[in-house]
């Protein structure tokens, strides 16, 4: 017998299947990798990066409820695709569409952004099919996806760099590099203290978590404007993430995150 979809709530049931309130803390991170590159200078690259790391969450979230199908029927029916809200035919063709935006929106970027968006699309596949089991390496490549993400708005200032730059100045690389380091490490952690959220109790502390990435990524944006150079675009970049804070917590009591 086949299984209908229920058409009601169907907006909110992609809200939640995207984790919107999540959505709010993924362009910090290639607007702070663009930043400790070429400052306040801007470029249509900018725009095109951050649609294509928005794309490329989404297909991670997205494909990510698809492998975990089974599970969350048995743990969390109520999701989108165990209730049948969404019909996972319409979630594979959205994963299918968003897994070719995401490279066209890249190679328009220019520069190196094809390069680092083909390697964050890998890995997302390859930790939705085969290392989310792991206890250390699924946290680890969670933190790695969040690290590279700061390195699609990095690879995206390539284009605007200074003619007769020979690539990134070394302060500026190690800014960048340490900036990655810091969010693969607080995302591995974050990701290791939700495994098994629902039986622990912690959901709630992992949504408080997942926000403090936009005040972390509002600290690499002033270290942008303080130490390189990126004047007032970074306290202004800084200002507007702080400003989504409350606002990401209005979204997760409406909700979930993880």
């Amino acid at each position: 017998m086949e299984i209908s979809v229920r058409p009601a709530n169907k907006g909110r049931a992609w809200l939640e299947l995207l984790r919107v309130p999540n959505l709010l803390t993924v362009p910090g991170d290639v607007l702070a990798g663009w930043l400790l590159v070429v400052g306040g200078v801007w470029h249509p690259a900018l725009l095109l990066a951050v649609l294509c790391s928005l794309c490329l969450y989404a297909f991670g979230l997205i494909s990510n409820d698809i492998a975990d199908f089974k599970v969350d029927a048995r743990e969390r029916p109520e999701r989108p695709l165990p209730s049948r809200r969404i019909a996972p035919v319409q979630a594979i063709t959205a994963a299918l569409t968003l897994s070719l935006v995401a490279p066209a929106l890249a190679w328009l970027a220019g520069g190196e952004t094809l390069n680092v968006a083909v390697l964050l699309f890998l890995v997302i596949t390859f930790y939705n099919t085969m290392m989310k089991a792991s206890p250390v390496i699924g946290p680890l490549a969670l933190g790695l996806c969040r690290g590279l993400n700061l390195l699609l708005g990095a690879a995206a200032a390539t284009r605007v760099l200074p003619s007769g730059a020979r690539g990134v100045p070394f302060d500026h690389m190690v800014g960048i590099g340490a900036a990655a380091l810091v969010l693969l490490g607080y995302i591995a952690v974050v990701s290791w203290l939700a495994r098994n959220e629902v039986r622990a109790g912690r959901a709630r502390l992992i949504g408080l978590l997942l926000r403090g990435l936009l005040p972390l990524q509002a600290a690499f944006c002033i270290a942008a404007s303080l130490w390189l150079g990126a004047g007032v675009a970074g306290w202004f970049v800084a200002a507007e993430l702080l400003v989504l804070w409350p606002v990401s917590g209005w979204l997760s009591q409406r909700f979930y995150m993880s």
